[in-house]
Parts: C-alpha cells; structure tokens; sequence
C-alpha cells in the first residue's frame, strides 16, 4: 500500500514513534524506536535476540504509532508487516542515527549484530 504525503512528511521528521508487537503469550509488546521511510516501506532497526526481533520472527505483524510533535491530539497508526534481514543492519542503524543524533550509532555492544527491519504498510489511521 502506497503511504500517504501525510506520513512521509511525519516520519521524516526526528520523532520517537511506538512500534507494537505480539509476544509468545499473545499480548502486545510496545517499544520506541528511530523509524524512516524507503519507498512505501517503513524502516526501522534493532539488534538480534532483542525482544522486539524475537517476536517479530515469531509473528511479522507489527503496528507503528507516530505523534505529530507539533499537535499531540495528531497522529497516525500503521498496520502491517514486518521484514527483517542482517544485511545492511550496520549501515541502517547508522543512518537513522544520523537523522536522530547527527552522527553514527555510538550505543554499539562488542558483538551485536543489527537487524534492518521494513514493514508493508497494509493499513494507515489518522487522528486529528
């Protein structure tokens, strides 16, 4: 599904956004994360065997909350899917550090490995 100018415009935009998963006992897990757009994918990351990589890998069914920092009664849902790989984990995390932080990701733990992750947008909510 093709995301909205609306989105594009608020995600490019350095904002924490909620990202929700499902856990192995079937309630929700929600998180912040650093979040972009690549195309009409939403980007994100993490690091390999965090919670929010395990539950994806058991249920790629994701929801991304995102605030308009300028009218907190405004905000987009974004239902999908998730897709997760290795393969440019590196240079994902450190680009969106660039945008949240204006330099690379310096939070790196000795043998991390960082996991770049798209979600299919499959249906977008607006509020406000």
């Amino acid at each position: 599904m093709p995301i909205s100018d609306d989105t594009r415009t608020l995600l490019a935009q350095p904002i924490f956004a909620s990202l929700a998963t499902i856990g192995p006992d079937g309630h929700p897990q929600v998180t912040v994360v650093w979040v972009d757009v690549e195309g009409d994918a939403v980007v994100f990351n993490t690091a390999e065997g965090r919670k929010k990589h395990r539950n994806i890998e058991a249920d790629p069914r994701v929801t991304i909350m995102a605030i308009d920092p300028e009218n907190g009664y405004r905000y987009v849902e974004l239902r999908g899917r998730a897709r997760m790989t290795t393969a440019g984990g590196d240079e994902g995390i450190d680009a969106l550090s660039q945008k949240y932080l204006g330099k690379p990701y310096p939070f790196r733990r000795d043998g991390e490995v960082r996991v770049q992750i798209e979600m299919d947008v499959e249906s977008e909510h607006w509020m406000g």
